[in-house]
């Protein structure tokens, strides 16, 4: 079985555990759970979207709930309207990162954030103990549509950050997904001149849909051949950015929350929360501001709910995932690309000279496909032979004067996840070597 179910939503392989009658179940238990009223729907490009849309939506209004289908938007769109229209919920239909073989189910509470770990329980006990009726054949809901979503969210980021006179020449790559309209459309908003590409919906991905540097040089040759002063690149909901610099190198997705975070601390000093997984960097620009940083188990959820707590001013993942709580309380490339665009001209610096002004730091990212079982057994003696500080709230997280290494099962994908930053190149790859000799 490859059905994932976990606090950042339902996920599996398309037509062979996910089906529209497994999704037409869930969607009805969360209807219970969240009681009958308005609910929010939309989801990415994939092929099998409009059917699990479907099934959405009849699983909803079997239980009482009225749909307002927002057809294809980034998966922030569809959170911020949660928030801005005061419904009940929402849901959005996309697998995000995952390869297109995937979807899934990603669930929306009515402050306008995915499910905290409290709430995420209560949902899961009501699974439980439903007894999953058949899907109806017979009759469909029809859902109530809403136009410009994506021009309500845009507005308000417009609004808060306020567009600038300077007109960026900026690269697009939406990977094909939710966001080819809305991310373009935002930086032309902003008042830049953008240049597209893969800004079309398709089911079809025309790269590797985790926006990590590996998997998008096009984009590096097209910021190159335009002799543009930035590129930007989402995954295919939409909800991670990662950045190209003026020189066509890719700076890594982990550096787009420090780049956002720089310019915010620098306007309004206050709590940062990120996760065990993302660049010291962090920790280097909160000291810099000496704003306090915490961090969480990894997972959108944990890091918003502890911005909640601490009244943090901004927040987000390492993997390009911003959130930005006076515009929104989830992560939003939409966001990030506005903040980042606002940060170049208010220092007159390109990007490079921005970045060059951080210390180097060498992160490597890897996935070893075995068991948690297994990973389970065997994390005590990471532990003994890489010595340093341990924590294990999340998987297993060594920390010591030269480096960090954090290893985890994963909660989207079949995988453990092993990610490591240190000053030394060569020390780093010898230590992710060492965790994959210890847990193979």
């Amino acid at each position: 079985m490859s059905l994932i179910f976990s606090i950042s939503g339902l996920r599996g392989l398309v037509g062979k555990d996910l089906t529209p009658d497994i999704i037409y179940q869930y969607a009805a238990v969360f209807g219970k759970y969240i009681g009958p009223g308005k609910v929010m729907v939309g989801r990415d490009a994939r092929k099998s979207g409009f059917a699990y849309t479907q099934a959405v939506s009849d699983g909803l209004g079997a239980v009482g709930c009225q749909v307002i289908d927002l057809g294809i938007v980034p998966t922030p769109t569809v959170l911020f309207m949660v928030r801005q229209c005061r419904v009940k919920g929402g849901i959005v239909i996309t697998a995000s990162h995952n390869p297109i073989a995937w979807n899934a189910l990603k669930f929306i509470a009515s402050k306008g954030q995915f499910l905290n770990q409290q709430e995420f329980n209560a949902f899961s006990k009501k699974l439980g103990l439903a007894d999953f009726p058949c899907r109806p054949r017979a009759k469909q809901v029809q859902s109530k549509a809403l136009a410009h979503s994506v021009d309500t969210h845009i507005d308000k980021i417009a609004g808060i950050l306020k567009p600038v006179s300077e007109k960026l020449k900026v690269g697009v790559d939406a990977v094909n997904g939710a966001g080819s309209i809305a991310l373009p459309r935002l930086l032309e908003t902003m008042g830049c001149r953008v240049y597209r590409m893969n800004c079309k919906f398709s089911s079809k991905f025309p790269r590797q849909p985790e926006p990590r540097p590996e998997n998008i040089s096009a984009l590096c040759n097209f910021v190159k051949e335009k002799g543009l002063d930035l590129g930007v690149a989402c995954d295919p909901d939409c909800d991670r950015l990662s950045i190209v610099d003026e020189r066509a190198k890719a700076i890594g997705e982990d550096k787009t929350l420090v780049l956002a975070t720089d310019f915010i601390l620098a306007h309004k000093p206050g709590c940062v929360v990120t996760n065990l997984s993302t660049t010291a960097l962090m920790d280097y620009i909160t000291k810099e501001y000496r704003c306090r940083l915490y961090r969480t188990k990894v997972g959108e959820a944990d890091v918003v709910s502890k911005m909640v707590q601490t009244n943090a001013v901004i927040g987000g993942e390492g993997n390009g995932g911003v959130v930005y709580p006076r515009i929104n309380r989830t992560r939003d490339a939409l966001v990030a690309a506005a903040i980042i665009i606002k940060l170049m001209v208010k220092r007159s610096q390109q990007l490079s000279q921005i970045i060059a002004q951080y210390p180097k730091y060498y992160m490597r990212k890897e996935k070893l496909k075995i068991s948690r079982k297994r990973f389970e057994a065997r994390k005590g003696r990471l532990a003994k032979i890489l010595k340093g500080r341990v924590n294990r709230v999340d998987g297993i997280r060594i920390t010591t004067k030269d480096y960090w290494l954090h290893i985890r099962p994963s909660q989207t994908e079949p995988f453990i996840r092993i990610i490591g930053e240190a000053k030394d190149r060569k020390q780093i790859e010898e230590c992710i070597r060492t965790v994959k000799h210890i847990l193979s």
